[in-house]
């Protein structure tokens, strides 16, 4: 699991964890925003700006500690 964030600098914090899909390996996404109505659900494009949400698009969320 790694946290990640959309560019769109919205910093809606979203979680990523790599599934085996479809007979590969890819990324599933999911809401980490705990006042949100979708959290903890699955995701498919940003809350913030609504881009299409992929791996290679999104930032790594550094560790504050």
């Amino acid at each position: 699991m790694v946290a990640l964030r959309c560019r769109c600098g919205q910093e809606q914090e979203i979680w990523g964890e790599v599934w085996w899909v479809g007979g590969k390996h890819d990324w599933v996404f999911f809401d980490d925003l705990a006042t949100s109505e979708a959290y903890r659900e699955q995701l498919t494009h940003c809350p913030g700006c609504g881009k299409q949400l992929e791996r290679r698009n999104l930032n790594a969320v550094k560790d504050q500690a």
